[in-house]
């Protein structure tokens, strides 16, 4: 016991159902015991923290030009005109979507590539 390299202890608890999805993994892994299997994967593993702002600034966007879409069809339903100011800043929110949206895609495609 005293060649040991690995002197501290960690202690997890999981449901049976927790356990016996590690246990399995494990197995497929043929991993000679707990330990091994889960330096392996920790050490083989990436953590990527995502910024999700342009996604959630993306879902903002759309709610507003959905709001705007509504207001027109109203308007149009109720007077049978439309107002040009509106067409135009409908038009200014769907070009900043569109940039919000590449954006957001951008931030992915560098997420998956491991450029994070």
């Amino acid at each position: 016991m005293q060649n040991r390299t690995r002197n501290r202890q960690l202690n997890l608890k999981f449901t049976d159902d927790e356990f016996e999805y590690i246990k399995t993994k494990k197995e497929l892994a043929q991993a000679q015991n707990y330990t091994d299997f889960i330096m392996s994967v920790v050490s083989h593993s990436n953590i990527y923290n995502v910024d999700t702002t342009p996604l959630i600034e993306t879902v903002k966007e759309i709610n507003k030009i959905g709001v705007n879409v509504n207001q027109i069809a109203k308007i149009i339903n109720t007077t049978g005109n439309v107002y040009e100011n509106e067409i135009k800043d409908l038009q200014n929110k769907i070009k900043l979507l569109e940039k919000i949206t590449t954006d957001a895609y951008s931030c992915f495609i560098k997420a998956k590539n491991g450029e994070f």
